[in-house]
């Protein structure tokens, strides 16, 4: 082989690789996007639709629907991991409800479509079910760390933790928001209101 055809030849490769990268990612930003609209478990083809790949495509970049739903997972996860992370502990117990109330509320607008979706999903895929999972956990962690000073001196520690767990929690968000027709200013009054009398209790 002249070295002409071997440098056209990894150009096609190349531009094959890169092409499947490209298309690798429309499915998953595709699957996002029908997450993100209450589309609970898209076929395939419907998937291919958005992604403007063919169905087979779709089967090519990932093993089956479970592989297809890890892969958006962590891609989910990449884009919003630094809102879940990042959480001003500092100061007085007002100033730390303010704070977490707003990072809840945050994070609702981010990934509340989804994790609404995911949250139908999880009876069906164990893939979706184990991030639904870690996500709360997360979640949990944070909330106990806010307010660790003030559960240090609760006498009914463990139910304090349950309330602010649930209190906090994106289903709780959704189910003000979504099932009682809340306003964000309305969510975050009810929310404050609620930590506030469980460490005034």
């Amino acid at each position: 082989m002249s070295p002409t055809s071997s440098a056209a030849t990894t150009i096609t490769l190349d531009g094959r690789r890169e092409r499947g990268a490209r298309n690798k990612e429309a499915v998953v930003s595709a699957l996002l996007e029908l997450y993100s609209k209450g589309e609970v478990q898209p076929p395939a083809a419907r998937i291919a639709e958005i992604a403007g790949v063919s169905e087979r495509s779709v089967f090519r970049y990932f093993d089956d629907m479970e592989d297809l739903a890890s892969c958006a997972i962590n891609v989910q996860w990449e884009r919003v991991r630094e809102l879940y992370e990042t959480l001003d502990g500092s100061g007085d117990l007002t100033k730390r409800i303010n704070s977490i109330v707003d990072h809840r509320l945050k994070l609702y607008d981010k990934v509340g479509s989804v994790m609404r979706v995911a949250l139908v999903a999880a009876y069906k895929s164990q893939v979706v079910a184990i991030a639904v999972k870690e996500r709360r956990q997360i979640m949990g962690r944070r909330a106990l760390q806010q307010f660790e000073n003030e559960l240090k001196l609760a006498s009914d520690v463990e139910n304090k933790e349950r309330i602010l767990d649930y209190t906090l929690s994106l289903e709780n968000i959704i189910y003000l928001k979504e099932a009682l027709g809340l306003s964000h200013s309305k969510v975050r009054e009810t929310l404050t209101a609620s930590i506030k009398s469980l460490f005034n209790s």
